[in-house]
């Protein structure tokens, strides 16, 4: 009798148990970049990865020829994969106002060259200002590093005319 007592007053709460029931464990989705195949070895770089890759995170792009125009949050900008070099190169352009002066143009060169790192900058015809970064992938790199790399290059390329461009010469 007092067996079944006891038994009672465990399944209405009254006794401690000896081993409290467990909450189930939560499980958590994988993170994103955690596998082997989110490496890109050195002979898997061509446009069809990147491709690929872009489409798995959602960005958009365009096919152009032989590079990709990727569209980032902060700008449009033309991946190419130089298999010569290893290297992996992002570009991006910003037009000049056409009242600015030459000598200006090549001074917010000189200034965002001066003051930022990861991007270069570059006076390449007379209405464009051209920024670029090269990744080397020689030996690979983790796909998460191409596309933090493309949306922190067109990020720091973005700001950084925002910060230096003080006589408005970019369109």
């Amino acid at each position: 009798m007092f067996k079944l007592f006891d038994v009672l007053k465990r399944s209405i709460g009254g006794a401690p148990q000896a081993h409290p029931p467990q909450a189930p464990a939560a499980v958590m989705p994988a993170a994103p970049w955690n596998t082997e195949s989110d490496f890109v070895h050195e002979d898997q770089f061509e446009l069809g990865t990147l491709i690929a890759l872009f489409r798995r995170v959602m960005l958009s792009f365009e096919i152009d020829g032989d590079s990709l125009v990727v569209e980032t949050e902060s700008a449009h900008v033309r991946v190419m994969i130089d298999t010569d070099r290893k290297i992996l190169v992002m570009r991006t352009l910003y037009r000049f106002r056409e009242a600015s002066e030459h000598e200006a143009r090549l001074r917010l060169a000189n200034r965002l060259n001066a003051s930022l790192i990861l991007v270069r900058f570059s006076v390449v015809d007379d209405d464009m200002l051209y920024a670029d970064y090269c990744l080397l992938y020689q030996r690979g790199l983790p796909a998460f590093h191409i596309v933090n790399s493309l949306r922190r290059f067109a990020l720091v390329a973005r700001n950084g005319l925002r910060e230096c461009d003080s006589e408005d010469l970019i369109a």
